[in-house]
């Protein structure tokens, strides 16, 4: 008699089935005032996975999904695993030029588009074939004379998908693309195993009810997808909003009732300054994470919603959650990034290079063995950031390994002369760089964004500067500017910057 088994090694759309075959009627994701339960969001993915099975999609091919945020992303990203295939996002901020390069990488069987990229890629038909792709999906209509498909009709006229491919935790089902501050992206490889992990981790650190109801504004094409997995795990209804915008995310807060949001420093800034005179009762808790927090904009945050736990995450697309700084952490350690989650190891090298394994490490670079070999080392992974550890056990990061400077012999850290400018009333924004000096083999570049209508000069600011900086990390040039280049989750793109510098002699 043959054995019959129930449930399954961990696998990533498992989180979705066990929301809607638990709660079916709970609403599950709310994009424009219109709303789905989990029982349709559920019943969408398998028949997306149906109709990817009727055009000869199996097993390890890659699906890949470019579009703004949409309700679409999560039957996408859930159901796609549901073969065994592997979903792939891509920026949506990119044009066909660093599309291309990332698809080339990965050679996807099927790509998935919103409106402003199906007309991207009506415009380079000849060249999509090229890069593998055999089928293109509209998550609207059509370009007249693309040839591209209908996503509604796929899902309307495909059969359910019966039952999941079989899948091991260590095969691949997600591919993840690097932000390319450091030069091209890279394709970094989630396995149901690392996604799984990272969904119960974030689950217990986050410490999350069941019925949450989270609101996304932040790129999902992104690391930031990686609060999509415990959410959803937790049962949450996800609010989309296809962009970020300051009323809008405030005037979903309310309506919505939202009890929480992923943030990146950045956009706190920009919430906190439109903040409502009232903050809605409904939100109670805020995460955030991507890069350095300024001690004043978290204590100005916190002074003005003392009813809201914060706390912050260090991690990377390659490994989505490392150290936690928890709401109580926030009290005494907003200078550092908190202490190592739940199975995560870390150590710092001599160098000060942070080096870290977990549950939820990814795999490598899609077929990329040579720039894998350079990060991962006896199963470890060197991040390429330098920090240290305080007595306490608390991480405190002090920049990238590439973007140190080196002047004079000594070394200087950016994010260390970035707070000291931006302790300064009149500077909302800084960003530091190095830049070839034959004096001093690198010489000290800072870039300012001022607050609106301030009146400081780089000689103001040099004065400022000395107060508090040795003389060898004091910028040899500020640059007053008004704007600064991010990736897409709001990071200031240093290598960018320094570029601009180099290729024009300004910025």
């Amino acid at each position: 008699m043959s054995r019959v088994e129930h449930g399954s090694a961990p696998r990533l759309d498992a989180i979705l089935a066990r929301a809607a075959l638990s709660d079916p009627k709970r609403e599950a994701v709310v994009f424009n005032r219109q709303s789905w339960s989990y029982g349709v969001v559920y019943d969408r993915a398998r028949r997306l996975a149906g109709a990817l099975t009727a055009i000869g999609v199996k097993k390890g091919d890659r699906v890949a999904l470019w579009t703004h945020n949409r309700p679409e992303f999560v039957e996408v990203f859930f159901g796609v695993p549901m073969l065994g295939a592997i979903c792939a996002p891509v920026d949506f901020w990119w044009g066909w030029k660093d599309a291309n390069v990332a698809l080339s990488q990965i050679r996807p069987k099927v790509l998935i588009v919103g409106p402003a990229q199906a007309a991207i890629a009506a415009e380079s038909r000849a060249a999509l074939r090229e890069v593998g792709i055999e089928h293109v999906l509209c998550l609207d209509e059509a370009p007249e004379g693309s040839g591209f498909k209908s996503y509604v009709d796929a899902i309307a006229n495909a059969e359910r998908l019966k039952q999941c491919t079989p899948v091991a935790a260590s095969d691949p089902a997600v591919i993840l693309f690097t932000s390319g501050s450091t030069g091209r992206s890279k394709g970094a490889v989630h396995t149901h195993g690392s996604l799984t992990a990272t969904a119960s981790t974030m689950c217990l650190e986050l410490d999350l009810a069941d019925g949450e109801r989270t609101l996304h504004f932040l790129p999902l094409f992104s690391s930031c997808l990686e609060h999509l997995l415990p959410l959803t795990l937790v049962r949450a209804t996800h609010v989309v909003l296809a962009h970020f915008d300051e009323p809008a995310v405030w005037e979903a807060i309310r309506d919505a009732k939202v009890t929480h949001f992923d943030a990146v420093p950045t956009t706190l800034r920009r919430l906190l300054k439109a903040a409502p005179a009232e903050i809605p009762r409904s939100l109670s808790l805020i995460s955030y994470a991507s890069e350095r927090m300024p001690e004043p904009l978290i204590k100005s945050l916190m002074e003005r919603m003392p009813a809201v736990r914060f706390v912050q995450f260090y991690g990377m697309i390659e490994h989505l959650c490392l150290t936690v700084l928890t709401a109580a952490d926030h009290q005494t350690k907003t200078e550092t990034v908190g202490r190592p989650m739940f199975g995560a190891q870390l150590y710092c090298t001599e160098s000060g290079e942070i080096v870290a394994r977990s549950p939820t490490m990814f795999a490598g670079y899609w077929q990329d063995p040579e720039t894998t070999s350079k990060v991962m080392v006896d199963q470890w992974m060197r991040t390429g950031d330098v920090g240290s550890f305080d007595d306490d056990g608390f991480l405190r990061l002090k920049g990238r390994v590439k973007e140190i400077i080196k002047s004079g012999g000594m070394t200087v850290i950016p994010n260390e002369i970035e707070a000291a400018l931006m302790a300064h009333p009149r500077v909302s924004d800084a960003a530091v760089v190095g830049v070839p000096d034959e004096q001093w083999g690198e010489a000290v570049h800072a870039f300012v964004i001022l607050s609106s209508a301030a009146a400081v000069s780089e000689a103001d600011l040099k004065v400022f500067c000395q107060e508090t900086l040795a003389g060898y990390k004091r910028p040899k040039a500020i640059h007053i500017v008004t704007d600064l280049p991010r990736t897409g989750i709001g990071k200031i793109a240093r290598r960018v910057v320094r570029e601009r510098l180099l290729a024009t002699g300004s910025y």
